[in-house]
Parts: structure tokens; C-alpha cells; sequence
């Protein structure tokens, strides 16, 4: 049955507008009080049914037709990234160190958009639509959070969606891929150490600063081979540390970073992996090393069935600029914790700039997006939640 709700011009524009004041003003993960509070008052101001999050920040509001029908829980992030904005955009950041650097911003403005849409077309639809605002995305922990907190024991959803702007797809597409779509995240760690020493007279034994660029140069070995539907793993260092200087070599040293894998079983192989690169550098340079390893988000993975309908409306309003994506990407969400318990969809819309000749990075100060393509975020959560709805 093709259900299409069309946002007005008005929505449209007000989308803009509040993407906009919520990139003035980011907030990193669990810090998210104010962003909270503007969610809150806007959902209250379409007359929707605030309820209580179950975390002390982010948002839930729910919509009820009074018509039989499935209950449908539509998502985004909320969080900012510990970033000095260097876009160039005349709504940039008004916090230094703080920035909305991978669309969070954006995410949230189109589901209140998505909201203000559904609450005035009720007359058409059935069953029912939660709003969920999701805190710490980020460092994947909010949605886990929301869970452990009861937010299924007080909701029940049927079925769930979310959307991820990507600033490296044409702007106003969209994908998806059913089954497996993005991977996991294991977060790590490491400390070497040693007997430090002067910088003139310290050779190879005991040299943490050598142990540590053997350890960082050979990363990429820890995933060397592992694939899955002809997408391989990956594995990344993005925060180094110590406190030598020029001429002092330290005692210790630090090095953070991530791990992405698709399934169970290479996520043992690279782990174990790692571990025996921390061995081959302690024997290699005579230094011990520690690690520490947090679990981040298990794979996302998108229900068929959910998948196909989501595919079908963007085929209904946008034609094949919605597609299907080839294989699965080393990027991770913990959309994936609702994704695992509740049957749905996650996709991207294409959001980059016409006037960029290669895409804004994810996560990089000078990230940037095409507000044009909100529209196609909107009708797409719209539309898409309707149909499954019924």
C-alpha cells in the first residue's frame, strides 16, 4: 500500500532553522542538557505526549492515531564531537572544542521535523510513533544506556528506523542494505612502558617512543585478511600521548584507537591478534605493555522485511536515487543495540555539498553538509514510518 506524507515548505524551513541553532550550541555524550531541553520544548509545542526519558538527557515523545496499528519507533543521535570547528559555516559552533562534526545536529532537527509532519497528517495513519532522541552515540554508549534503564519495559515498538547523514554520498540519495550494514567497534588502550632516558643516549631496548611507532606502523596487520561479504575489517590508532620532549625519551606512552569487525569470530581473530602485536613489541624492545580493551557496539544489522519497505518508499519518492549499498561499512552506531532487539532499518541519505570537490570528512573540523538534503531525510522518515505502521 503506497503512504505518502509530504512535510510542507513550512516544516521544511523550520528543519533548517533548527538544525542550525542546535549547531550553534553542541554538546558532547551525557552532556547533552540543553540540546535536551530544545527537543523537549518543540516536541511539547506540536502537542505531543512528552514522556520521561529514561536517561538524563535526550528526548521521547509519542504520537497515538487512536487507530489500529503498529507502534513505530523512529530515531536519531543527539551528541556532539570534542572538535574546534574549522567549517566555515556563518551558524558555526559558539563552543570552542565542541562541534557537531557527523550530522547529529541534522538528525535531530529532521525528526522533530518527521514529528511536526506525522502529528499533522494523524487523520491518515495508523497505530502509533515513538520519538526517541538518543544521547551518546558517540562514544555508543546511549543507546545501551536507554535499554538498561527500561525503555522497552515502558515503550513497546513493533518496529524502528533511524537515518545517518553521509557526506560522502550525492546529496538527496539514499541507501541501505539489508542483513549485515555496519560493523562492530572494540575500543583499545595501550600503554608501554619503560626505563625512560636521555635523548642522546637511549638506543632501541627500553625506547617506548621506537616500541610504540613498531606497534602503530604494523596496526593494520591486526586485521590483514579478514573480510566478510567482501568488505574487510579495519583498524585505526587516534590518540597518541606521553610526556617526553626533545631530548627526554618517557617512561611511558599511550595509544587509543578501535578495532571494527563484522561477526563473532573475527572479532576473536583481531583481538587475538592484537594481543600477540603487543607481545612481538615488548620482546622486539624490551619494554612491557599493557592493554585495555572496551567493548563499543555489536553490528548492526537491518530486518529484511523493514529493509525492502524503507527501500520501496525511496523508490516511490525519489526513484532509483534509492539504492541498495554493495557491502557492508567499518563504521559503527549503536542504533545496532535497538536494531538487535526490535526489527528495522537504518539508512544513509547523501548530504554532500555541491560545492565540494571531494566529500567533507566524518568527524573532521571542516565537516560540512547540504541542508538540501533534509528533505529527502523528512519524507523518507515520513513516509516510511507510515507504511510500517499499518
Amino acid at each position: 500500500m503506497e503512504m505518502v506524507v509530504e512535510p510542507s515548505a513550512d516544516v521544511l524551513a523550520e528543519v533548517v532553522d533548527n538544525r542550525r541553532s542546535l549547531h550553534r550550541r553542541p554538546e558532547v555524550s551525557f552532556e547533552e542538557h540543553e540540546t535536551s531541553r530544545f527537543l523537549r520544548e518543540r516536541l511539547a509545542d506540536l502537542g505531543l505526549d512528552v514522556r520521561e526519558c529514561p536517561t538524563p538527557t535526550g528526548a521521547l515523545a509519542v504520537l497515538e492515531t487512536g487507530r489500529p496499528g503498529r507502534t513505530v519507533m523512529l530515531r536519531a543521535d543527539i551528541d556532539a564531537l570534542p572538535i574546534l570547528e574549522e567549517s566555515g559555516v556563518e551558524f558555526s559552533s559558539t563552543l570552542e572544542g565542541r562541534m557537531h562534526a557527523c550530522g547529529h545536529d541534522a538528525h535531530a532537527a529532521i525528526l522533530l521535523g518527521a514529528a511536526r509532519t506525522l502529528a499533522e497528517n494523524v487523520d491518515r495513519l495508523t497505530g502509533s510513533y515513538l520519538f526517541c532522541f538518543q544521547p551518546a552515540e558517540e562514544i555508543v554508549s546511549g543507546a545501551r544506556e536507554m535499554i538498561a534503564r527500561g525503555l522497552f519495559e515502558r515503550h513497546h515498538p513493533d518496529v524502528t528506523i533511524g537515518l545517518h547523514m553521509a557526506s560522502w554520498l550525492p546529496s538527496g540519495t539514499v541507501m541501505t542494505r539489508p542483513g549485515l550494514y555496519w560493523s562492530g567497534s572494540d575500543f583499545f588502550e595501550v600503554a608501554i612502558r619503560g626505563p625512560g632516558g636521555h635523548g642522546g643516549m637511549i638506543k632501541r631496548a627500553g625506547n617506548v617512543i621506537s616500541a610504540q611507532a613498531f606497534f602503530i606502523e604494523r596496526i593494520f596487520s591486526i586485521v590483514e585478511g579478514l573480510e566478510h561479504d567482501g568488505a574487510g575489517c579495519h583498524c585505526s590508532v587516534g590518540d597518541v600521548r606521553t610526556d617526553g620532549a626533545w631530548n627526554i625519551v618517557p617512561r611511558a606512552v599511550l595509544a587509543r584507537g578501535s578495532v571494527r569487525t563484522f561477526t563473532p569470530d573475527l572479532r576473536q581473530e583481531a583481538l587475538q591478534r592484537l594481543r600477540d602485536l603487543l607481545l612481538e613489541t615488548d620482546t622486539e624492545f624490551q619494554v612491557k605493555s599493557s592493554l585495555e580493551l572496551t567493548h563499543g557496539t555489536i553490528p548492526c544489522m537491518n530486518d529484511p522485511n523493514v529493509t525492502g519497505t524503507v527501500l520501496d518508499v525511496g523508490r516511490r519518492l525519489i526513484g532509483e536515487r534509492a539504492s541498495l549499498l554493495g557491502q557492508p561499512l567499518t563504521v559503527s552506531d549503536d542504533m545496532s543495540e535497538f536494531l538487535t532487539r526490535i526489527p528495522g532499518c537504518y539508512f544513509m541519505v547523501g548530504a554532500r555539498p555541491p560545492d565540494s570537490e571531494t566529500p567533507p570528512a566524518h568527524h573532521s573540523p571542516g565537516f560540512r553538509i547540504d541542508e538540501a538534503s533534509f528533505a529527502t531525510g523528512v519524507r523518507m522518515m515520513t513516509s516510511a514510518a507510515a507504511r510500517l505502521s499499518l
